[in-house]
């Protein structure tokens, strides 16, 4: 009998333990890696109560693992995080850049806020509200469903305690806010972020390029139907999946083929570091392969702020970050930009990106425009109009600091020679530069072979090309790969 009482004694206390026991943090440590190719809009959170940003240190044990504290005088990497939505801007949650971890509120640990989620659940969801402005700006509240409490930032403690201004789901709902409650979002200084929806100037000066050399690049378009649309099962997919479907479409053209450089739509955030790395083995030569996240309006009662749309989990693997776009260039890039294109609101909140390669005095810029037409996102094509211009905006910035420039990715619209809905938003791009499909004949056809079903969504936009083809296989997406050589001028 004592043994058995012994047994049970041993049993209740491991289901306690395993009951109470600390999330770890180990599952995201290669995420900051990963997470190093975005050019998404990070922020510091800057406490009313106390002056101070919002740090989230990786360190300590159990439940003391990065815990939010508002006490740090700067934003460094502990104190950037970025903005992240999977209810289209309903919830937001916070994503530290310190150890690549969603904040948490921990319910088992007196509702205390720290960055330790690998994935989003109800306890990283939170709620932000516009909660008024000074002269210093804009200040929000933010919300814990799952605890049903406002989140403060914690003074009940002596300065000296460890837990001073430590951030907790505290505060009940439709108890007065004060300054324990308000905090402000200030943008974390980032060049790769650019432009906000037409705001040029944001989009900063690229290093001088060489002297031009080279008279042609290889170029790929390519939609990888990577987040969760059923109609192509690319969807939900792992990383490394994609890296060698990406690796695969590469191979049907000839064991050697290999683009200058590649643009990507509807990609996954995690995409990147497995593609750079499958580019590499396969051509012995460094690659830096670009992120930049769509956007959603956060619905905050007031004021304006974005939040990174994020990829459907994978099944066995988990979270794979924000959706978007990623371009792929040779390692020597060092000068690249989002720029978050003019969307109609409520809508996904496109992107564009473009990057410098200085030895070759060439700006690639890719995009996803919005979906346009009846029962779609643009339904006048207005805001596809915009769209154009401020892509071709950035261009004119590259060409007037002497770089030549080639832009594709899927912009969602039938080409003009179809007479289709929408079929004139891409004629002033059509009177600037030539289009893959008419190679260098500016008075040819301004149509092409379809990429997407029974639609050519699919552009590569240059000064000319010597050639031009549509790849036979899909390898797993709902497009097929558009491949050019760009002629250089």
């Amino acid at each position: 009998m004592r043994r058995a009482i012994a047994v049970l004694a041993a049993l209740f206390s491991l289901i306690i333990c395993v009951q109470w026991q600390w999330p770890g943090q180990a599952s995201a440590a290669a995420d900051p890696v990963q997470l190093r190719k975005s050019a998404g809009q990070a922020w510091g959170l800057k406490s009313l109560a106390t002056g101070k940003f919002v740090s989230a240190p990786a360190v300590g044990a159990g439940g003391d693992y990065a815990r939010l504290r508002a006490v740090a005088g700067t934003i460094g990497v502990t104190e950037r995080f970025t903005l992240h939505t999977e209810d289209k801007g309903a919830h937001i949650s916070l994503r530290s850049e310190g150890n690549g971890m969603f904040v948490s509120t921990d319910v088992n640990n007196s509702d205390k806020l720290r960055a330790q989620g690998d994935h989003l659940g109800t306890w990283e969801q939170l709620t932000l509200t516009y909660d008024g402005s000074d002269v210093d700006g804009e200040y929000y509240k933010l919300f814990s469903p799952i605890a049903g409490k406002y989140v403060a930032a914690d003074l009940s403690y002596a300065t000296t305690d460890p837990d001073y201004a430590v951030l907790r789901a505290r505060t009940p709902d439709g108890a007065r806010i004060g300054s324990w409650e308000r905090f402000r979002l200030v943008p974390a200084g980032d060049d790769h972020v650019g432009a906000d929806a037409g705001d040029t100037k944001q989009w900063g000066t690229p290093p001088t390029p060489a002297t031009p050399s080279s008279s042609s690049v290889k170029v790929m378009a390519w939609n990888l139907c990577g987040d969760q649309n059923t109609g192509c099962t690319n969807h939900h997919a792992t990383p490394d999946h994609i890296a060698d479907q990406v690796i695969g479409q590469l191979g049907d053209v000839s064991a050697t083929y290999m683009p200058d450089a590649l643009f990507f739509e509807e990609t996954c955030e995690k995409f990147a570091k497995s593609i750079e790395t499958a580019l590499e083995s396969r051509t012995g030569t460094g690659w830096d392969v670009r992120f930049a996240p769509i956007y959603y309006g956060v619905t905050t009662g007031g004021g304006t702020v974005k939040a990174q749309k994020e990829c459907a989990d994978a099944t066995g693997y988990g979270n794979r970050g924000a959706y978007g776009i990623s371009l792929a260039v040779p390692e020597e890039n060092t000068w690249y930009r989002a720029h978050i294109l003019d969307s109609p609101a409520g809508a996904e909140q496109r992107a564009a990106l473009c990057a410098a390669v200085e030895s070759k005095a060439v700006m690639y810029c890719g995009a996803h425009f919005s979906t346009g037409g009846a029962g779609y996102e643009d339904t006048d094509w207005s805001h596809h109009g915009t769209q154009r211009d401020e892509v071709m905006a950035d261009l004119a910035n590259a060409r007037t600091g002497n770089y030549r420039v080639v832009f594709g990715g899927d912009l969602n619209v039938n080409p003009p020679g179809r007479g289709w809905d929408g079929h004139a938003v891409l004629d002033p791009a059509y009177d600037a530069y030539r289009e893959c499909s008419q190679l260098q004949d500016p008075n040819s056809a301004r149509d092409g072979q379809n990429t997407a079903n029974n639609s050519k969504i699919d552009y590569i936009f240059g000064a000319g090309h010597t050639a031009c083809a549509v790849s036979a296989g899909t390898w797993g997406s709902d497009h097929h790969a558009l491949r050019s050589t760009t002629v250089l001028p």
